[in-house]
């Protein structure tokens, strides 16, 4: 056996430019990084982790597979690489473990922790900027959980959430819980506004077209709090970044794109269902001609994608200005909730 591993495990698709601070990072406290990547070509995502050695890429090719089966991969083959001790750190790519896990006590005790122990790390959505982090922030439908597991070899992944979307990597039936104070989870989503939105429109028609467990209703609340006017939000404490930006690595800089796969595969499904199924979601502010040409110049849609958009009678209309004014109203929101119990929300 071959002592104490730390193993991160995590899924991506067209990430070029998150991937470098999120390899270099991990890199620095992990034995292993094992990625599930399904990008298109997109960008180079595939030329960088060939600069990361401890990173074991499975890349595939093919459709598309489900959140779900590609995050229990990642954890499968985690498990795999033999040791005396196995420590699976799961985390997205746009987030990064803050820089105090260089010299926190808290890393030791993770290092020191049995196996079947689950060790939650808080989750820091950033906000609009690295420099800044949200207060208080709890979407409605808080299914999120980033964590850190000390393998006892047996325990099964829970299928979190819906249909794959928004679950967790690892176990939820730990023996023992280790909740983290210090070393937290840094959630850059929020610091690139215009990714976020294409990732939310296509959020929005996938659980509209293939989940189809929440009303339309449902999913505007799910998904729209990132737009309420009473975010409050506080400086970032130096310690999340100091170790790294000494080690020269990029905590602040974000890369942004006039594309994005998100909208590809909100189009395809646009194009599957019609665009009358999404009449009443949150996704046609955006302007998906420029999107379209622009992907049809890239190679990805063929020239004769089209896209007609639905008509917005009156009532659609006033639906959605209801839901945009009164994003600050909680109250409202457990009206809804009451009044439409037992139903799908």
């Amino acid at each position: 056996m071959d002592g104490t591993k730390v193993i991160v495990i995590t899924c991506a698709k067209d990430e070029a430019g998150m991937l470098d601070r999120f390899l270099t990072t991990c890199s620095t406290f992990a034995d292993h990084i094992i990625v599930s990547d399904e990008s298109t070509g997109l960008d180079d995502s595939l030329q960088i982790y060939k600069k990361y050695p401890k990173t074991i890429v499975h890349h595939n090719n093919g459709p598309s597979v489900k959140f779900d089966i590609r995050r229990r991969f990642v954890f499968e083959e985690a498990r795999k690489i033999v040791c005396d001790k196995r420590i699976i750190i799961a985390i997205d790519v746009d987030e990064v473990i803050s820089a105090n896990i260089l010299e926190s006590p808290e890393w030791q005790t993770v290092l020191d922790a049995e196996p079947g122990t689950l060790i939650h790390l808080q989750w820091v959505t950033l906000w609009k900027t690295p420099r800044y982090y949200r207060l208080g922030y709890e979407p409605l439908y808080n299914f999120y959980n980033r964590s850190i597991w000390i393998d006892d070899g047996k325990s099964e992944i829970p299928e979190v959430g819906i249909n794959g979307m928004h679950m967790v990597y690892t176990p939820e039936n730990a023996r023992t819980h280790i909740y983290l104070t210090d070393i937290v989870c840094l959630h850059y989503q929020f610091c690139n506004w215009p990714r976020m939105e294409a990732k939310h429109r296509f959020y929005r028609a996938h659980e509209k077209a293939n989940i189809q467990r929440l009303s339309d209703l449902g999913i505007w609340r799910m998904y729209g709090y990132m737009n309420s006017r009473r975010i409050e939000y506080a400086a970032s404490p130096d310690a999340w970044f100091n170790g790294w930006e000494k080690m020269g690595v990029d905590m602040t800089s974000l890369t942004t794109s006039d594309f994005f796969f998100y909208d590809l595969d909100t189009l395809l499904l646009l194009q599957k269902h019609g665009p009358e199924t999404f009449v009443n979601q949150d996704i046609w502010s955006c302007d998906w001609e420029t999107i379209i040409c622009r992907a049809k110049s890239l190679g990805i849609l063929p020239d004769d994608f089209c896209l007609k958009r639905p008509k917005m009678p009156l009532l659609r209309k006033l639906f959605m200005v209801y839901l945009r004014e009164t994003i600050d109203f909680p109250f409202l929101q457990k009206l809804e909730r009451h009044l439409l119990k037992g139903m799908s929300y």
